[in-house]
């Protein structure tokens, strides 16, 4: 828990510095307690709000919620909860919203095909939303490997700031190695975990040309 806090605490001070996040306080405030690792309602500021947004908004916020317990699992997460939320004013100052989560579902009872980790547009938040003529599926249902705060936090700003804002920030070693430690210890499993249906822990027999890696997840730390 120690060094997880001291990194959680260098990436609210890069926020802050940044002026990405004005209040990092849900990222100490609660951020153990009882066994679970829990940030709510993570506010970061969108000062350039992304091409092709509808309807044209001239302010846009995205709210990060996080809750998970660890596990001894060969995912190391048990409990788990993940949101996204963008809330953004409308020329006519009229709020929108759009959601995205990152369930864990590990029922294999379920009617539709389910991925143990699987990235949703929609879910609870939207049901009672003035929709217009947007079509709301719960469907598809994108694999995707799981994020604890760190990697959360690395999620909204490599999908909601600028690329070179974002290269920026990575670039900071606190940053750095409190992704890199992340993306060790909660997406090599996974990762690894993929490979092993086809080369059965025997994957450095195939050689490539090239690594793709970073282009297949351009977030990745060496």
């Amino acid at each position: 828990m120690g060094n997880y806090a001291v990194e959680i605490q260098n990436i609210a001070r890069i926020l802050r510095s940044r002026n990405l996040c004005l209040d990092t306080s849900p990222l100490t405030s609660h951020l153990y307690n009882q066994g679970i690792y829990r940030v709510e309602k993570l506010k970061f500021g969108i000062s350039d709000v992304p091409r092709n947004t509808m309807p044209k908004l001239i302010m846009l916020n995205v709210l990060l919620d996080i809750a998970f317990e660890e596990s001894d699992d060969d995912i190391p997460v048990s409990n788990y909860y993940f949101r996204v939320t963008a809330e953004g004013l409308d020329e006519n100052h009229i709020t929108k919203t759009s959601s995205w989560h990152l369930d864990y579902d590990n029922n294999e009872n379920q009617e539709y095909i389910h991925p143990h980790f699987h990235l949703t547009w929609g879910g609870d938040i939207l049901k009672d939303s003035n929709l217009g003529n947007v079509l709301l599926l719960p469907t598809p249902r994108i694999s995707y490997p799981p994020m604890d705060i760190v990697l959360g936090i690395d999620f909204v700003l490599s999908n909601f700031i600028k690329g070179d804002a974002y290269k920026q920030i990575q670039s900071d070693s606190q940053y750095k190695s409190a992704v890199k430690n992340a993306q060790e210890k909660y997406w090599r499993p996974y990762m690894v975990s993929l490979a092993h249906h086809w080369c059965n822990n025997h994957c450095l027999q195939f050689e490539y040309k090239t690594s793709n890696a970073k282009h297949f997840q351009p977030t990745l730390i060496d």
